[in-house]
């Protein structure tokens, strides 16, 4: 999908109550023109995170038209598939937008890829939004692109700082909208998706939810975002633990609480994660180092595959406790504490407590064995 960007200045459509999205359904017209060959227009919404067949009508005299409804804007593509069509072909031909209860238009010639769209309020400020991060995106992927398999050397720490500021800045740009755009669903989804992203901190950045209006925060995305941040407190330094119990390779019921008396650092990460398995060395360094000095490594995977995960941990060799519950993204450790990306961690005290988490690289065994006492 299109990456999200962000403006800092405000157009008096984003202020448009959430209700406008649910008083009525949608109409979408697509124009491409006269096509060569009979055809059929495909809508595709996101549903449980993945792009699904929502509707398709045939293209006639090169027009189509859908009609629905939908609880709150969503990602939506509009795809042409040519008779007779096949392979890459057959889906080259397509728009992405935002879906919402209001009267669509898609206007392209031949072809409904380079369509413009028109009155989807959620679209326009999504637009805005590219436009205003894509300088940024342009500068990581062009420096990623210069110095990928290049040496270490002072151009390419000149090249990673740039980077890295590009991507603060990135950060900075989405927060800014989030707070600027209290009454709008774009303001919330931004926010949702970017300025809570895979990692933050719910201390600093919960203050921003509370501004949206009661209407957004009890619509669904203002639900999920909610229970989003009520899950992260709980993998937070200074909080008391919350028990989970789950199989282990053989099958056989683990709870975490049955550890307590010891230091445990509880390990999310998966046979499919690349920099989870890079981290495998230095974590099976540091538990070698202190696993007689009340200390024990439980790792959590985020995998579907039982046959992959073992094979993971046998090549790896990976001695602890290991638990999954083949639900991939959606394991119930990982839900429970609000986990959506790999590799993470966190470390908890003798009393069940989370002292600190993130902990990994190469000085691994140092930063642990400063924290077990």
């Amino acid at each position: 999908m299109k990456p999200f960007s962000l403006i800092i200045f405000s157009f008096a459509a984003c202020c448009l109550p959430l209700t406008m999205f649910a008083q009525k359904g949608y109409t979408i017209t697509g124009k491409v023109g006269q096509l060569k060959v009979p055809a059929k227009a495909m809508l595709l919404t996101v549903q449980n995170g993945a792009f699904r067949n929502q509707d398709s009508v045939t293209v006639k005299n090169g027009t189509f038209q859908f009609k629905g409804k939908v609880d709150e804007p969503k990602q939506a593509i509009v795809s042409i598939v040519r008779e007779g069509a096949k392979g890459p072909e057959a889906s080259e031909d397509y728009v992405s937008f935002f879906l919402e209860n209001s009267k669509i238009t898609l206007k392209g010639t031949d072809s409904i890829k380079n369509a413009t769209v028109e009155g989807s309020v959620a679209e326009k400020e999504n637009s805005e939004l590219e436009a205003s991060i894509r300088p940024f995106t342009r500068l990581i992927i062009r420096l990623n692109d210069a110095f990928r398999g290049k040496p270490k050397d002072d151009a390419w720490k000149k090249a990673s700082d740039s980077v890295t500021n590009a991507i603060a800045q990135i950060k900075l740009l989405n927060t800014r909208f989030a707070e600027s755009h209290a009454n709008s669903f774009m303001g919330l989804y931004v926010y949702h998706y970017n300025v809570l992203g895979s990692k933050f901190n719910p201390a600093e950045v919960e203050p921003i939810f509370q501004k949206f209006s009661p209407e957004l925060q009890s619509s669904p995305l203002g639900k999920r975002t909610s229970e989003k941040l009520t899950a992260s407190k709980k993998g937070q330094a200074g909080v008391k633990v919350t028990d989970f119990t789950q199989n282990d390779l053989n099958g056989t019921p683990f709870t975490l609480s049955s550890l307590r008396g010891k230091y445990v650092l509880v390990d999310f990460w998966a046979s499919w994660c690349g920099p989870c398995r890079a981290e495998s060395p230095n974590l099976v360094k540091a538990y070698d180092a202190l696993k007689n000095r009340n200390f024990e490594v439980v790792g959590v995977s985020l995998d579907e595959n039982k046959g992959a995960w073992a094979a993971a941990v046998k090549k790896d060799s990976l001695p602890w406790i290991q638990v999954c519950d083949m639900k991939g993204w959606k394991n119930e450790v990982a839900v429970l504490y609000g986990v959506n990306s790999v590799p993470q961690n966190f470390l908890i005290d003798p009393n069940g407590v989370i002292i600190a988490r993130d902990l990994r690289g190469e000085g691994l065994t140092e930063k642990l064995s400063a924290l077990i006492k």
